[in-house]
């Protein structure tokens, strides 16, 4: 007959802690990995969900009109969309266009390309009958390493049948100026001259400018296609209602 040896109930007591404790320990580590998952999964789907909705419903009109009017058309800067040289370039449309201007630079790594894209689907949803009155204005606040050959590419790569126009100030005060007028900020790092790398900073509205020179609409970052769609239809039927 095997004897069982007694554990004396100190013992006892402390195995059963070190075992609550083991189990403890197991349970919080099954819930944070459950949690980081759960996260991921929520990270992931966030991004697309814009594009993966099956909701038919039109979208709305995003941003609003600025108050007071502001007059755009009294600043300028050298256009390097046809002349390498650049041409002086004064911020309104042509009679019965928009003009949608964005500042930015083109090593942004996401603001301005995503941006851009929204912008272009939001073109190619409205078709020609719209599209064809629009006109796209990127002017860098990367004066020191965006040059304008170098902006027509970028702009030809997300606009290739729209009328562009690539802004390039000859110096930060010009740049001041405008951005001043539009309400744009923007700053660049400290650096020593000729350095190509240094930090960049910008805010992220796009503006939309009549043929009057004057700001008639401004939309915020992350404003999608469907609703640039939307407001430029509302602008051409609201800017130059037809008679």
């Amino acid at each position: 007959m095997t004897s069982v040896k007694k554990v004396p109930k100190r013992e006892r007591k402390g195995a059963r802690k070190r075992q609550s404790v083991g189990m403890r320990r197991s349970l919080l580590a099954v819930c944070a990995l459950a949690l980081t998952i759960a996260l991921g999964a929520t990270a992931c789907s966030s991004g697309s969900s814009s594009s993966t909705a099956t909701s038919t419903a039109p979208a709305a009109p995003r941003g609003y009109k600025p108050t007071p009017v502001r007059k755009t058309d009294t600043f300028s800067l050298p256009d390097y969309a046809t002349d390498p040289n650049g041409t002086d370039f004064p911020f309104k449309a042509s009679p019965g266009d928009l003009l949608v201007v964005y500042f930015g630079y083109l090593t942004c790594p996401d603001i301005c390309p995503v941006t851009m894209a929204d912008l272009a689907a939001g073109l190619e949803e409205v078709g020609p009958s719209v599209a064809d009155h629009v006109e796209v204005a990127f002017a860098t606040v990367d004066i020191e390493r965006d040059t304008g050959a170098r902006m027509m590419d970028y702009l030809t790569h997300f606009f290739p049948n729209s009328t562009k126009h690539a802004l390039r100030a000859t110096d930060s005060f010009q740049l001041y100026g405008v951005t001043y007028q539009f309400g744009a900020q923007w700053q660049v790092d400290p650096h020593e001259p000729g350095a190509t790398t240094y930090g960049v900073a910008h805010s992220g509205l796009t503006y939309v400018v009549d043929d009057k020179g004057q700001l008639v609409w401004e939309w915020p970052f992350g404003t999608t296609g469907p609703e640039v769609a939307a407001t430029l239809v509302q602008l051409m039927d609201t800017v130059y209602p037809k008679s």
